[in-house]
């Protein structure tokens, strides 16, 4: 498969890094690229991609309401993926979709995503651990940290030197989050997509998987910033898993928090809730990764 074919999404709004071309029946090809800081492709990239090459083939009606993905191989983002996308049930209520995406032989990833009609049903929620007035516009950027302590985090399999052009990230409290005396295996934050995006929820659906990658396995290593640089740091997703309750706005302002409950033989598991500005509880997110040295 050409390399010319694709193009960096470097300088792209997040609508069109998701952007995708039909291929074929059930079949759908990336058009740009969005490297990681490893110069492989950009764990949200793919989540958002694959979201969308779904929800291209289900039915109207039908929001998406969980999707499991794997991390099979790494992606490589100047080759496009073709992502192909087949319906797994089709029932009176539920539409599940398997998709599978590939660079040429290699399968890159492997995904399920379930689309729900709306009924009515038991209500309750998370609620929202942001502090009440807290404005997520007001808070500090990641190029706000003070180098100190962005250099402490570049430690730790290179957090704190990447930052996206598609994605507006506040941290609240980051002498107290991201220093190693202080930090907890807990993370909040706060994220949108910076320009305004159509009002296609499917869109927005896949702008979210975008955004629920970025930063979500820092919580991971947050406990062990004292003994950043001590050996090298190997971070990578092996499978991330989408709960969607509503509807989200990726445009709005949203709050996360993120904590791990386990981290152990090399691996750790981050889980996620996140609420709208209004403190309506949005989704909730799971990931597991490859937590190991280099050396």
């Amino acid at each position: 498969m050409s390399t010319a074919e694709i193009e960096p999404a470097e300088g792209l709004t997040l609508a069109d890094r998701l952007s995708l071309k039909p291929a074929g029946p059930g079949r759908w090809r990336s058009l740009h690229g969005d490297a990681n800081q490893n110069g492989r492709s950009y764990g949200g990239q793919l989540l958002g991609q694959a979201l969308r090459a779904a929800l291209m083939e289900a039915p109207e009606g039908r929001p998406p309401t969980m999707m499991q993905f794997l991390f099979l191989q790494g992606a490589m983002p100047d080759q496009p993926i073709v992502f192909d996308v087949k319906r797994l049930q089709d029932g009176k209520r539920f539409t599940s979709l398997h998709v599978r995406g590939a660079q040429g032989e290699r399968t890159v990833l492997d995904a399920q995503v379930s689309c729900a009609l709306p009924l009515p049903g038991l209500t309750h929620a998370e609620v929202s651990s942001a502090p009440p007035g807290e404005r997520p516009e007001s808070l500090p950027t990641l190029d706000e940290v003070p180098t100190v302590l962005r250099d402490q985090l570049a430690l730790m399999g290179g957090y704190g030197r990447d930052c996206n052009a598609a994605i507006d990230f506040r941290i609240p409290e980051p002498l107290r989050q991201l220093d190693g005396a202080t930090a907890r295996p807990d993370f909040r934050y706060w994220m949108k997509v910076p320009q305004a995006l159509p009002d296609d929820s499917r869109l927005h659906a896949a702008a979210f998987a975008y955004l629920s990658d970025w930063w979500l396995n820092f919580c991971i290593l947050a406990p062990h910033l004292m003994r950043a640089g001590e050996r090298g740091m190997y971070i990578s997703s092996l499978n991330h898993a989408l709960w969607l309750h509503a509807p989200p706005r990726s445009d709005r302002w949203l709050h996360v928090r993120a904590s791990c409950a386990h981290a152990a033989h090399g691996r750790g598991l981050a889980m996620a809730q996140y609420h709208d500005e209004g403190g309506r509880h949005i989704a909730t997110a799971t990931q597991d990764c490859l937590v190991t040295y280099t050396d």
